[in-house]
C-alpha cells in the first residue's frame, strides 16, 4: 500500500520538495557548487621544483603546503564532471537487413578548469610554468630561470611525458543539511569532523595542460580575473562515497574501477 501511495505522490510531488530531507530519502538532487578539484604535483618533483623556482612567491601556503594544488583549489571557479564516448564501427548484415554495432575505442573527452587570478598573478605563473616546462624556451631546465638562451633559439626539445603528467581528481559533494554553525563541531569520536557529505571523485590520470584561454582586459566596471585551461588525460575511474550515518567511520565507499575485475 506504502508503494501506491509513492508511485501516485510523483505525479504531483513539487521540484522544491525534493530538496527536504524525509520520506524521498536520497531522491533528493544534488548541487552544482558543492565541488573540489585538485591537482596533484607532488609525486612530480622537477615540476613541482621548476613552478616553484617560476613564481615571485614561493611556498605560498605557508606550514604544511603540499604545493600548488593547495593553494589552488581555493580558487577553482567551474569545473566539470569528466564524460566518456565508446567509437563504434559498423557491419551491415546482407542476408538479414540488420545492421550491427560493436565497440572499437573509448575515448575521453576533454576538460576545462576554470580558475580565479590572484591580485599576484600566481594562477598565471602556475600553469605556465607548467607549460614552459613542457615545452621549454629558456636555457635551465629545473630551476625557471629568467635569462633567455639565444645560443639554442633555433630548436627546443620537448619533456617526457612521464615528467609532468600529473593526476587531477575533481570531487562533487551532496547538499551540506547542517547548520553553519555546526558543521565543524566535533563528534564522540573527538578527532572527526561531525558530519562526511555524499561525494563523487573523478580520478582523471596523467592529466597536463594543452591550452591556456586568453584572458580579456578591458576599461569601465571592473571584474574579476579568470584563466581558463584546457586538460588531456590517459583515462579516469570514479570513487563514490555513500553516508550512512554521521560519522565518519559510517561512510561506505566504491571504487568503481574494482569493477572490471569481475569476470563474466
Amino acid at each position: 500500500m506504502a508503494s501506491e501511495v509513492l508511485k501516485q505522490k510523483r505525479f504531483y510531488l513539487k521540484t522544491d520538495e525534493l530538496t527536504q530531507v524525509g520520506e524521498f530519502g536520497n531522491i533528493t538532487p544534488s548541487f552544482n557548487n558543492l565541488y573540489d578539484v585538485f591537482i596533484d604535483f607532488t609525486g612530480q618533483s622537477n615540476l613541482f621544483q621548476y613552478i616553484e623556482a617560476h613564481s615571485l612567491v614561493s611556498g605560498i601556503g605557508g606550514p604544511g603546503y603540499g604545493g600548488p594544488g593547495d593553494y589552488l583549489a581555493l580558487f577553482c571557479s567551474e569545473a566539470v564532471l569528466p564524460g566518456s564516448q565508446i567509437e563504434t564501427q559498423s557491419i551491415d548484415g546482407l542476408r538479414q537487413g540488420v545492421t550491427q554495432h560493436f565497440a572499437t575505442y573509448r575515448r575521453y573527452p576533454d576538460i576545462n578548469l576554470t580558475f580565479y587570478s590572484q591580485k599576484d598573478y600566481y594562477t598565471q605563473e602556475v600553469f605556465n610554468a607548467w607549460m614552459e616546462f613542457i615545452s621549454p624556451t629558456k636555457n635551465s631546465a629545473i630551476q625557471g630561470a629568467n635569462k633567455d638562451n639565444f645560443n639554442n633559439a633555433a630548436y627546443k626539445r620537448l619533456k617526457y611525458p612521464n615528467s609532468y603528467k600529473c593526476d587531477i581528481t575533481v570531487t562533487a559533494f551532496s547538499k551540506d543539511l547542517l547548520e553553519p554553525v555546526d558543521r565543524f563541531r566535533k563528534t564522540e569520536f573527538k578527532n572527526e569532523p561531525g558530519r562526511v557529505p555524499n561525494f563523487i571523485e573523478y580520478k582523471l590520470k596523467r592529466a597536463f595542460p594543452v591550452n591556456i584561454v586568453a584572458a580579456p582586459l578591458a576599461f569601465g566596471n571592473p571584474e574579476l580575473i579568470k584563466v581558463t585551461l584546457t586538460f588531456k588525460y590517459d583515462y579516469f575511474f570514479i570513487d563514490r562515497g555513500s553516508r550512512s550515518s554521521d560519522y565518519v567511520t559510517d561512510v561506505r565507499r566504491k571504487d568503481l574501477v574494482g569493477i572490471s575485475s569481475i569476470r563474466l
